[in-house]
């Protein structure tokens, strides 16, 4: 928050918003990603920075920055939430985006799924960790002795995992990625979800909602006993 405001600060210098200015402007805050009271605070910042410059720049000038300024904050939000991305099986399109997501990861992966025994995915998830990504897996019991399955693999090999340990299933499908981005739908980890189902998945970046399913996940993290 603090170099976009610095950045406003100096841009009014020249009585304009060049496109330069406006360019970089632009790439923080979609690099920030501020929250809607941040977004607030940045709309309060700008006519804090032209009140400041009321005296030292010609109205029609001043007039312009603070729309153009204005126009940039309005702007970022919708872009933000729209960037959700849909994937079907049968085929390889959940299995490619589950592991574009994990490979981008850079500091945690909350793991919330059914069962794992696709291959190439607990592949991905082990360099992710060798790599120093933050990992936590929850997965049913039932299914972690399953022949095929890497769920106990990963917990050998020292990856934080917990399953349900109850008569029920522990049968969610979704995935957190540096508590901003959420995969989530009826797609298992498995080779046969890939090969044979139906299945989807859905891919968003968006912190509140990521927020919500970060809370359930430490819910069943505190209420679900470690691998054995």
């Amino acid at each position: 928050m603090n170099e976009i405001i610095e950045l406003l600060q100096q841009s009014i210098t020249d009585h304009v918003l060049v496109s330069g200015e406006k360019k970089e402007l632009k790439q923080l805050i979609k690099d920030k990603k501020p929250s809607p009271q941040d977004f607030n605070v940045l709309r309060s910042e700008i006519f804090k920075i032209a009140n400041q410059h009321v005296d030292l720049i010609p109205a029609r000038n001043l007039l312009d920055w603070v729309e153009t300024a204005n126009k940039l904050t309005l702007s970022s939000p919708k872009k933000q939430e729209s960037n959700a991305r849909v994937y079907f099986s049968p085929g390889t399109q959940c299995r490619e985006g589950i592991i574009q997501q994990i490979q981008q990861a850079k500091s945690s992966l909350h793991i919330c799924v059914f069962t794992i025994s696709d291959n190439e995915i607990t592949n991905e998830i082990i360099n992710a960790s060798k790599r120093g990504i933050a990992i936590k897996i929850l997965s049913d019991d039932d299914k972690t002795y399953d022949l095929g399955s890497d769920v106990q693999r990963m917990a050998e090999m020292g990856i934080p995992t917990k399953v349900d340990g109850t008569r029920g299933h522990m049968h969610h499908k979704f995935c957190i990625i540096d508590k901003e981005t959420v995969i989530s739908g009826s797609y298992n980890w498995t080779r046969s979800a890939a090969d044979r189902n139906y299945e989807n998945i859905t891919i968003g970046t968006n912190a509140r909602i990521a927020k919500i399913f970060l809370s359930e996940f430490d819910k069943l993290w505190k209420e679900l006993s470690s691998i054995s």
